[in-house]
């Protein structure tokens, strides 16, 4: 049974642990207002950059150190020797990434961007490449606290970055106006003080040691490991580079921006369940030494997939109602056009995260790169294609295209180290249906009916969800007591 406790750590995990994330989402009315369409694209550019180095920085650490705690957990001075031998690496690898690119990032930048004066290197491709580094050290830690399932920590640490960055960036941005010093520089600062404040953890609690017996395992688990973060940033962010090589005017990257981070909610709120939920799964597999799916375990998979499916027409109610109260340039209200789509790839997410799991907890990293391999290349081949030919739209549609189809490959490879079951309706066939529906509702939609749409597929998903799991919900419902008369 799924306890009070569960409940409690992963309303922490969900809404606080997306506020580092968030943060752009609650920053966008000041940055549209404060900075042009192009700017707004721009720094969509830098930011997506900054991932980018992020993966590379931090090689895989946050991941490693989170999974294998479990394996060290009954031996303080085994576990000591681990958490200082990857905050050792994770110190080395920074530091090189950092050296590699202040001495090639311009000519990196000049290449990729074609010269063009909007995007240069010096100061914030560099000062990018910086905030991602110390970025690496803040996830890592917070990816312990998750799996130490210490949410206390994990709160007031993750508040206090959103509190840092949310200030930071409007004090600069009000201060300098029309300018990227704002958003860039704004995300250096609390990236700086979130590592020192990680770092001094970290120290305290486990000392500073060092074992090399664990490097070949770190080596063998985060190599492939960043072969694969890197073809899922692709599969993420590649397409805004895409639309600026193609459509060259940064303001388109900007519109599709503006709206996908607005649908980003959607995963952040799936990402905060899993990750509060996915300690719980491997300790049942390790507890009961077991290779095969669970009804314990599936109840986790089938809620993520139900709330999934009623939030998706929530936000699409949402958006276009409370953006034009917030935001006043009329350019971004275009972009509600693609929001139906963009939410309903979205539908497919829990697919991704039930294949995911055991490939995580059997350590068979190895075949991320491949499976993710494939998804890159038909992200890369499909953006290119629609954009070119549709603009916008095409990026769009490559952007749905692309959930379901990692999840395809990511299952080729999972199946052959678990034995999955699972309640086929539940968990495929049901969000199959609505996306189906939606789709086609799709055809007959316009700016004048759209609310009305969205709504009747709000009605669609909640009959769908009380239809599938009226069982569970009425397990859920707390029963009336009734008086017990000893007269």
């Amino acid at each position: 049974m799924i306890s009070k406790q569960f409940f409690k750590s992963s309303l922490i995990y969900t809404l606080i642990g997306a506020l580092p994330y968030t943060t752009g989402v609650i920053l966008i009315p000041f940055f549209a207002s404060q900075l042009t369409p192009a700017q707004f694209g721009v720094n969509a550019l830098y930011l997506t950059f900054m991932y980018f180095i992020q993966v590379v920085a931090t090689f895989g650490m946050d991941t490693y150190l989170g999974i294998n705690y479990f394996e060290h957990k009954d031996d303080k001075q085994r576990l000591k020797e681990f958490v200082g031998t990857v905050l050792i690496i994770l110190t080395v690898i920074g530091t090189i990434t950092g050296t590699l690119l202040l001495i090639g990032g311009n000519s990196i930048f000049n290449l990729i961007f074609r010269g063009d004066v909007a995007m240069q290197f010096f100061p914030f491709g560099l000062i990018t490449v910086f905030t991602a580094v110390f970025n690496g050290y803040f996830k890592s830690y917070s990816s312990l606290l998750i799996n130490q399932q210490r949410p206390g920590r994990f709160f007031w640490l993750n508040i206090s970055n959103f509190i840092l960055t949310i200030g930071t960036s409007l004090a600069i941005l009000y201060s300098f106006p029309y300018t990227l010093y704002g958003p860039i520089v704004g995300r250096l600062v609390p990236a700086v003080i979130s590592c020192a404040i990680s770092v001094l953890l970290i120290l305290g609690e486990f000392g500073f040691h060092y074992n090399k017996k664990f490097i070949r395992g770190l080596i063998s688990f985060c190599g492939p490991l960043v072969i694969y973060a890197i073809m899922i940033w692709i599969v993420n962010y590649i397409d805004r580079f895409i639309i600026k090589y193609f459509l060259v005017d940064p303001t388109f990257v900007g519109i599709f921006d503006f709206i996908v981070k607005i649908t980003l909610g959607i995963d952040l709120i799936q990402v905060g369940l899993v990750n509060a939920f996915h300690p719980k799964v491997y300790t049942i597999w390790k507890d009961q030494n077991i290779k095969e799916s669970t009804q314990e375990v599936n109840r986790y998979y089938n809620g993520l997939t139900a709330i999934t499916l009623l939030i998706i027409p929530l936000v699409v109610i949402a958006v276009p109602l409370l953006v034009p109260i917030i935001i006043t340039k009329t350019i971004y209200y275009q972009s509600f056009a693609f929001l139906s789509i963009l939410c309903l790839g979205f539908a497919t997410r829990p697919w991704f995260y039930l294949f995911l799991a055991p490939l995580f907890y059997f350590k068979q990293t190895k075949v991320l790169p491949k499976v993710f391999f494939f998804s890159a290349v038909f992200q890369i081949i499909v953006s290119s294609f629609l954009i070119y030919r549709y603009g916008l739209m095409g990026a769009v549609w490559a952007n749905f295209l692309v959930k379901p189809v990692q999840a395809l490959f990511l299952w080729m490879e999972s199946r052959k180290v678990f034995k999955f079951r699972v309640n086929g309706w539940k968990i495929f066939y049901l969000p199959i249906i609505f996306i189906g529906i939606v789709l086609f509702s799709e055809l007959f939609t316009n700016e004048q009916n759209r609310l009305w749409f969205a709504a009747g597929q709000f009605l669609l998903s909640l009959g769908l969800v009380w239809f599938t799991y009226r069982k569970e919900l009425i397990l859920l419902i707390p029963k009336r007591r009734v008086p017990v008369n000893l007269g």
